[in-house]
């Protein structure tokens, strides 16, 4: 519990600074993302989020601003994945049809973040198929089964009963 306290602390101090960089950034005429890392006094980077600029400072260095360029490269033999429609994915599509039924009745979902939940959804997509691969399911037994189980480790993920 004392680190819930300690968070909350620091998220009441950081608060009003994170809404001030949001006002900045909108104010300034970007209507995108931003984002902001720190580690203490020698690092940081601010960036928005389809802009080729960056600002920064590394190793306690001067602030600077900076230019990216990228540009994309494939050497001939190399051959980029594309995804296949298969039951592992089906049933990643079913848990995430799940997921975003729940979030109105569930507020505290939102309290993971992205990555965590995709993660954990392809976890248990294979983890489904592998358990479940040997029954010959007719498609609305499948739906209510993929449902009840995402539906189960959603909740018992964020330490909910179902």
């Amino acid at each position: 519990m004392d680190n819930k306290e300690k968070f909350r602390g620091l998220c009441l101090e950081v608060l009003p600074l994170i809404n001030g960089i949001a006002e900045t950034v909108k104010r300034n005429g970007y209507e995108t993302m931003a984002s902001l890392t720190t580690k203490g006094d020698d690092y940081f980077s601010f960036s928005i989020h389809g802009s080729d600029w960056k600002m920064g400072k590394v190793n306690g260095g001067p602030v600077n601003m900076r230019y990216e360029y990228e540009e994309e490269i494939q050497l001939q033999d190399q051959r980029q994945e594309k995804m296949a429609y298969n039951k592992a994915f089906e049933n990643l599509v079913e848990i995430s049809l799940v997921y975003v039924g729940m979030l109105e009745e569930h507020r505290r979902l939102n309290n993971v973040d992205r990555i965590t939940w995709e993660q954990l959804f392809v976890q248990w997509a294979n983890d489904f198929e592998a358990v479940q691969a040997s029954i010959d399911w007719s498609q609305e037994e499948y739906l209510e089964e993929i449902g009840k189980f995402a539906r189960n480790k959603i909740l018992e993920y964020v330490g909910l009963e179902g």
